[in-house]
């Protein structure tokens, strides 16, 4: 039987228990398996992940959710331990999002700009918030970008949060730290965990803003790949002067800032990144 049966057995078993309605799968991860429930009225996710070592990233994600209050990141309802069989796992209780990930309506086209406006801002006001709890999400993707049923953008998956009061639980000898690659700032990539704050999340967010618009990844140039972006952002090399004129002309320009190699060079305070996407 394969890890998803198993976590969707052990997903229906888990509603049995708790007098849950299961309402079979929301979607898979690398890590994680979501399913839709109901208790009384309340839709809601079931989130669960086979803990095969120290459940330590697990739990900090759950404490880094418990501690935030914001409107646009996803309310976490429970989180526990859970066996089922021979299986460890751990079980997230969350918010159901009905108006599904930002990836998915990419595959539909564009946003419109007003749209991608409205979800810039917002997000920048959740690294915010976020950075007033020493937290840094370091996974924004268009996959971790999800709606609600009035079409409120919600920011959610804190798996690979980094919490900067507190010890880092990634070795320092890894050539990359946590993180989607084609989303990742460089200091992800080559794992400058010194380097680590808010800016590295202002960074992830640009990306996503400016693939967005332009289309493809901004540091993707004619006639090269994804990979050879990747690289260079690693690298940290300056995006191709062809997007950045591009993200001028579309009244963005103000990701240029954002899309800096260095940390130093972007956006020193949130309220500085908030007000450049307010301003066409």
């Amino acid at each position: 039987m394969s890890t998803a049966l198993d976590l969707s057995a052990a997903a229906a078993d888990l509603c049995q228990k708790r007098g849950f309605e299961f309402h079979g799968e929301l979607g898979k991860g690398a890590f994680k398996s979501a399913y839709l429930a109901k208790s009384g009225p309340t839709l809601f996710a079931l989130k669960l992940a086979a803990v095969t070592g120290s459940p330590e990233r697990l739990i900090r994600e759950a404490m880094a959710l418990q501690g935030c209050s914001h409107p646009a990141i996803a309310t976490l309802f429970d989180a526990f331990p859970h066996a089922y069989g021979s299986m460890q796992l751990w079980v997230v209780c969350e918010e159901y999002l009905a108006g599904g990930t930002l990836e998915a309506r990419l595959t539909g086209g564009l946003p419109t700009f007003a749209v991608l406006r409205t979800i810039a801002v917002t997000l920048a006001e959740v690294l915010e918030h976020l950075n007033a709890k020493k937290l840094v999400h370091r996974d924004i993707k268009p996959a971790n970008i999800m709606f609600r049923e009035d079409g409120a953008p919600v920011l959610t998956d804190f798996g690979i949060v980094r919490m900067l009061d507190q010890p880092t639980l990634t070795q320092a000898f890894l050539n990359m730290g946590p993180g989607t690659p084609a989303y990742a700032a460089p200091e992800q990539l080559t794992n400058d965990k010194a380097l680590i704050d808010w800016r590295t999340d202002q960074f992830d967010l640009a990306i996503v803003l400016a693939e967005c618009l332009l289309g493809h990844h901004p540091f993707v140039e004619s006639g090269k790949t994804i990979h050879d972006a990747i690289m260079s952002v690693a690298a940290k090399q300056e995006m191709p002067a062809a997007n950045a004129r591009r993200l001028e002309v579309l009244g963005f320009g103000c990701l240029i800032k954002a899309l800096k190699p260095w940390p130093i060079a972007r956006y020193r305070r949130p309220s500085e990144f908030i007000e450049s996407l307010k301003q066409p």
